[in-house]
């Protein structure tokens, strides 16, 4: 396989540290040359103008605050999951069910951190490992004389499509071509076709293989590098679109199966350039030419450019490709829509890239980009710096500003939002081309990357790379800056007084990170602050202190992540002068009505003096003043309300709660605030109590409604009145024994269409550690749909809040979290997922649930309920 690329030999750098880096590209274009040169100086300057200009705002990352904003999708974390290894070079990959089929050039695969040459099993150009797992998948171990170039399944995942420059598969005789058994890699006998030279894409459906590559005759039939034959037998079908003068890389087929867009470096097809240059569409019967508005904004054709991949989601497609000179002008990738075949976005990130690949929520891309200021990333650096793993949103969320440096401009093009994913991924030696990943697959779980890579993270693993949503990851990703490098810069700007600065950190999957101030090795922080960064835009952050003795000081900045992933920094000392008196505490209440919230800071005092102001930050950019204060928001979340209080010398305090604010008003609310032997009665609002199991397992007292759970018992409570399909529901739960077995589950049913239901859960083991659920129970089975251990053990008695959002239709989105009584509320969402179930895509009504494992020997439990609070999400 041999594309030209840009060069980007060098040593591996981790991602945003400035590393070191090969030659750049050499244009061979004087004009690109020349306006490179000039524009490098200008290059940072004209990157903040281009952000502020027309970028999309956002950075999201695999725990984004607003999962549901189309510029904040979640993304997979930036873990390298444990995962087999090859000694080659890997081009294409594909998946079946939970297995990855991978095809390249090399001999022998090794396991997980087997070091290069060592446990070594036979693999010669294709393998396949469990997705879910990484391991090796033992059964299938088909055999080909030389390199395989693409992969492709059948719909039904029946069949093994491979092309590629082999002859040989098996030890039969196969001419670059073949079908094999997914299972167990035997060959499809009946599918035998003779290609005269290589293919490099193949798209399938259950009657017809369409292939692309550098062929010129399937056996004595002439082809201009596109054929399409009988996925029963073989047969060479009438389809012969005419790619000229230049190779078709990749091939996609429309949802209704009626049209094929191709890729490639012809600059024509069926003798047209427009659509034709580098990319068409074709009908998938007669080759006839379709249109493609895509095609007179994506043009990469010729000796030197090429679009090198396509993949769709059904909805749309994607594409990839590469410049290296005059004929091409897009280094990036394109969504195109399949509805009308415009284009969709466009993300003109510098560095060629390779292959995309799309999940429910992000688009991933695997090449070298060094640029991608024109949409808001990150800049051009010198010594140059590569980020092989990227990823998209798939919504067009701004336009691309003009392209300060020289490169081909899509000024005006709708522009993804780009994502905080960056694993950090060197380069391999088997091509010669100095490159890592050079294709992306998976599902919407896990993303898969394959190539040449040598290590991931820092860490050996050689040509295969796993990432998974953050339900299925360690989470082990954490700030990146530590240390002497993490250091706070301080100053005195008065008696008592010390001024705290220090750069905003940066974490490889999270842009929202938390932040403690530590004084004098105390392990409770003074304050807390919570910022936005990415690796290329670390803002400085700065807190006064007041109120402090006079003498040494010292201080150091802890940062988390929202997965908890903690790093500290070294100390730094200062001498102050000491204040004149002892600083005041603030302390404050907060009630919420919608969007409102309202605060009181009547309980701040001061010791040995009197407050004098007071200061309300609200976490959105709003501010206040005054003893008292209310704000209105804009949207609907969890924000940060800080309170800071001055007393009459000076001296000040501060103090901060998360606040979660609602957009709808009350669907229902219960206390609990009567006595009932049997049954639930009435709720506050909402309508009465339906039950699901015999009224004597539910009763009312204390201010607590109670379910009483034999072992394998799951009785649940539904307010049929309430009908939303947006509901946020708060409620405060807890056991009066800790079931032992299997455990115990406590949880709210966020909507309930007929039997079928979306529910949010803490399910609690027999030692009392908790997890967080979301579930789906429709046709009496039920499946977890994501999850999330939040690092609480409860106890007999113990108190829980339970919140759990469910909004929108096809999808529907999931959210939840939980915290403990008495404890702020988490500022994130602890997990959230996304479902399209047919039935359940309706309004609903809302309840509350628990269960005993079957397994349980101290029954009964009693699960308690309080508080319930349901508002219009």
């Amino acid at each position: 396989m041999t594309w030209r690329r840009e060069s980007d030999a060098g040593t591996a750098t981790e991602t945003g540290a400035g590393g070191s880096g090969g030659a750049p590209r050499a244009h061979p274009a004087s004009r690109r040359a020349a306006a490179l040169a000039l524009s490098l100086a200008l290059a940072l300057a004209l990157f903040l103008a281009a952000a502020l200009a027309g970028a999309p705002g956002g950075v999201t990352d695999s725990a984004p605050l607003d999962p549901a904003d189309p510029k904040t999708p979640v993304t997979v974390t930036a873990d390298s999951l444990p995962t087999a290894q090859h000694d080659g070079v890997a081009w294409q990959s594909t998946v079946i069910g939970n297995t990855v089929y991978v095809v390249g050039q090399f001999s022998n695969a090794r396991p997980y951190g087997a070091a290069p040459g060592t446990q070594l099993t036979a693999r010669p150009n294709i393998l396949a490992f469990d997705i879910t797992t990484g391991r090796l998948i033992t059964g299938f171990a088909p055999v080909l004389n030389a390199q395989a170039l693409a992969v492709a399944a059948s719909p039904d995942g029946s069949r093994l499509y491979i092309g590629g420059d082999f002859t040989s598969v098996n030890g039969v005789q196969r001419w670059r071509v073949a079908a094999l058994d997914p299972v167990s890699g035997s060959l499809i006998g009946s599918f035998a076709p003779r290609m005269n030279a290589s293919v490099r894409a193949i798209t399938a459906s259950a009657g017809t293989v369409w292939m692309g590559g550098t062929f010129t005759g399937v056996g004595s039939a002439a082809r201009s590098r596109l054929a399409a034959v009988s996925a029963a037998n073989g047969a060479l079908l009438a389809w012969a679109p005419v790619a000229a003068s230049g190779k078709v890389n990749a091939l996609a087929l429309s949802p209704e199966g009626t049209r094929v867009v191709a890729g490639g470096a012809f600059t024509t097809l069926n003798n047209s350039s427009r659509p034709g240059y580098g990319l068409g569409m074709v009908d998938a019967v007669t080759g006839a030419n379709l249109p493609l508005p895509a095609n007179d904004v994506v043009r990469d054709a010729g000796t030197d450019s090429a679009v090198l991949s396509l993949s769709t989601d059904g909805t749309s497609f994607y594409g990839t490709g590469y410049i290296y000179g005059t004929g091409g002008n897009l280094e990036g990738a394109f969504a195109a829509n399949w509805s009308d075949g415009r284009i969709k976005w466009v993300e003109d990130c510098h560095g060629d890239s390779y292959g995309a690949f799309a999940t429910d929520t992000a688009v991933y891309v695997a090449g070298h980009p060094h640029y991608c200021g024109n949409l808001g990333g990150f800049p051009e650096v010198t010594p140059r710096v590569w980020h092989r793993a990227v990823s998209f949103g798939k919504a067009a969320t701004g336009t691309l500003v003009k392209d300060p440096l020289g490169y081909p401009s899509f000024t005006g093009q709708p522009a993804p939002s780009l994502l905080n994913w960056f694993p950090d991924m060197d380069t391999g030696t088997v091509s010669g081309q100095s490159q890592g990943p050079w294709a992306v697959t998976g599902n919407n779980t896990y993303v898969v990357m394959v190539g040449e890579f040598r290590n991931v993270n820092q860490q050996p693993q050689q040509g295969l790379a796993r990432f998974a949503r953050r339900e299925a990851a360690p989470n082990l990703q954490g700030p990146r800056v530590t240390g002497a490098a993490f250091v706070p810069t301080l100053s005195s700007p008065g008696a008592g007084q010390v001024r705290v600065q220090w750069q905003a950190n940066w974490d490889r999957d999270n842009s929202n990170l938390s932040y403690s101030i530590l004084r004098d090795g105390n392990p409770v922080p003074v304050q807390t602050v919570s910022a936005q960064s990415t690796f290329w835009q670390r803002p400085d952050l700065a807190f006064t202190d007041a109120g402090l003795a006079a003498g040494q000081h010292s201080y150091r900045i802890s940062v988390r992540d929202p997965l908890g992933n903690t790093v500290t920094g070294d100390s730094r000392s200062i001498t102050i002068a000491g204040s004149t008196g002892t600083p005041p505490t603030a302390a404050f209440t907060a009630g919420t009505a919608g969007l409102t919230v309202n605060v009181d800071a009547a309980a701040s005092t001061d010791p040995d003096g009197t407050i004098t102001g007071y200061s309300w930050a609200f976490g959105d950019g709003g501010t206040g003043t005054g003893v008292t204060a209310s704000h209105g928001y804009a949207a609907a979340g969890t924000y940060t309300v800080t309170l800071s209080v001055t007393d009459n010398s000076g001296a000040t305090g501060s103090t901060s709660q998360a606040i979660t604010v609602t957009s709808g008003g009350v669907l229902a609310q219960d206390a609990f605030a009567r006595t009932l032997a049997t049954g639930w009665g009435t709720a506050d609002a909402g309508g009465a109590w339906s039950l699901n199991g015999s009224a004597s397992y539910f009763s009312v007292s204390s201010g607590q409604g109670a379910m009483s759970l034999a072992a394998g018992r799951g009785p649940s409570a539904f307010l049929p009145s309430v009908s939303t399909a947006a509901s946020n529901s708060l409620v405060t739960v807890s056991l009066d024994k800790i079931g032992n077995g299997g455990g115990s589950y406590l949880g709210v049913t966020g909507r309930r269409v007929g039997t079928s239901e979306y529910r949010g859960k803490v399910k609690v083991a027999a030692n009392g550690v908790s997890t967080l659920q979301l579930t789906r129970l429709s046709g009496g089975a039920e499946t977890v749909l994501g999850q999330f251990t939040p690092g609480i053990t409860l106890t007999a008695g113990q108190q829980l809040q339970l919140r759990v959002e469910v909004t929108g239709t096809a999808p529907t989105t999931l959210r939840a979290k939980t915290w403990r009584t008495g404890s702020p509320e988490p500022g994130t969402w602890s997990v959230t997922a996304t479902d399209a179930t047919a039935g359940m895509q309706d309004a609903g009504s809302v309840g509350l649930l628990a269960y005993l494992s079957g397994s349980a020997t101290n029954a009964p439990v009693l699960a308690r309920f309080d508080n319930l609070d349901v508002r219009s999400g």
